[in-house]
């Protein structure tokens, strides 16, 4: 059976995204560098208004994904 791939403007709850690199300042003193996902309308500190406690971030060495917890940062800022 062959499956037909849906188009992303297609679907009813598709929000476009854009990747902003950012450094973030965890309250231990951690630094983390990655990319993080936001509307095109949204700025990076927007991210921390938004429901929920955590949001991934894409590891900027590595690729991975790893979930931050809001209530643990200290500063965030993109790296434009």
């Amino acid at each position: 059976m062959k499956k037909t791939v849906e188009s992303m403007s297609s679907r009813k709850n598709y929000v476009p995204k854009i990747k902003v690199d950012t450094l973030i300042l965890m309250t231990d003193g951690t630094e983390l560098e990655g990319s993080v996902f936001i509307r095109a309308t949204q700025r990076v500190q927007d991210l921390l208004n938004e429901p929920g406690m955590f949001f991934p971030l894409e590891d900027s060495r590595t690729g991975e994904i790893t979930l931050v917890n809001k209530f643990a940062i200290n500063n965030i800022k993109p790296l434009d």
